[in-house]
């Protein structure tokens, strides 16, 4: 009685009937990584690029002049140049609904208007080479390279720095938008719209180029006091934007950016009362000395 023998069409090797049909070696094999093209010009991605600054920066000024103007009509008090808390709160709660916003027009971008697959055009998945276990760590490098600028560069108190001063609830708000929302609506500005369409018109060291530094202009006006905390921003860019070409994915990216704040933004909570005279990094890696018993 003759044994039914087949090939495999993606290897050539021969298949016992035991196997079912399938191959055991490409069964075992991971699936080549495929990027859909980008369907957006520059044009296109530097429009969204414009509306996600727009949105952040013009949406919380709406409750910011209800809230002074509710204060003017019913308490008497004009509004000043300081930041409180509640002004602080105002603003990071339309900072969250700007994200909001700017995730639809990406998503209204990059589907063609529901036609495609929002997150398969933007290469949600992990590469072959690149999982989560590589992400944690990149993103533990980078924090210490964060710290490294800080040990040998200039820096000063930032705005964002002040901001944590201003009390619990504050953090707590900043560091929601640290982890949930800043890390996934960047990630898909720049080194998904923006880069995906650099990089199939220009090539990709235009988009890196291009990318790396938009995103770091962009924190200019919020860490414009220190040197070190800019020049850890700007690292990071690179190697994000790096990570993205390299794999032709995002999510990796978007994984590494979350953790990387992440780790700041829950060093950073555990500490009560006023923060420490330092900047993030610094103040973030004084609390875990405490939590280890050091000096």
């Amino acid at each position: 009685m003759s044994t039914l023998v087949t090939n495999c069409p993606t290897c050539g090797r021969a298949l016992e009937p035991e196997f079912g049909g399938h191959c055991p070696a490409c069964a075992a094999a991971p699936p080549p990584v495929a990027v859909q093209a980008p369907l957006w010009g520059p044009g296109v991605a530097f429009l969204t690029w414009g509306a996600s600054l727009a949105l952040v920066l013009l949406l919380p000024l709406i409750p910011l002049v209800l809230y002074w103007l509710y204060n003017l009509l019913a308490r008497g008090e004009r509004p000043s140049g300081e930041i409180t808390a509640p002004v602080a709160l105002i603003t990071l709660a339309s900072t969250g609904v700007a994200h909001v916003l700017t995730l639809l027009v990406c998503w209204w971008v990059v589907t063609g208007r529901g036609r495609w697959p929002f997150l398969a055009s933007l290469g949600w998945r992990w590469h072959p080479q690149f999982k989560l276990v590589h992400a944690v760590a990149l993103a533990l490098l980078m924090y210490a390279t964060a710290l490294l600028f800080e040990r040998f560069l200039p820096h000063g108190v930032t705005s964002f720095e002040q901001l944590l001063k201003l009390g619990t609830a504050v953090r707590v708000a900043i560091a929601l938008l640290a982890v949930l929302t800043a890390p996934l609506v960047e990630e898909v500005v720049y080194r998904g719209v923006l880069y995906s369409a650099l990089e199939r018109r220009r090539g990709w060291v235009t988009g890196v180029v291009v990318v790396t530094l938009l995103f770091a202009l962009v924190h200019v006006p919020q860490y414009r006091e220190s040197p070190a905390a800019l020049a850890a921003i700007l690292s990071l860019s690179l190697v994000l934007t790096l990570l993205r070409s390299a794999t032709g994915l995002l999510l990796p990216c978007v994984a590494t950016h979350m953790i990387f704040n992440g780790v700041q933004a829950v060093l950073l909570l555990a500490t009560r009362g006023e923060m420490p005279e330092a900047t993030a990094p610094r103040a973030a890696l004084a609390l875990l000395g405490r939590w280890l018993g050091l000096s």
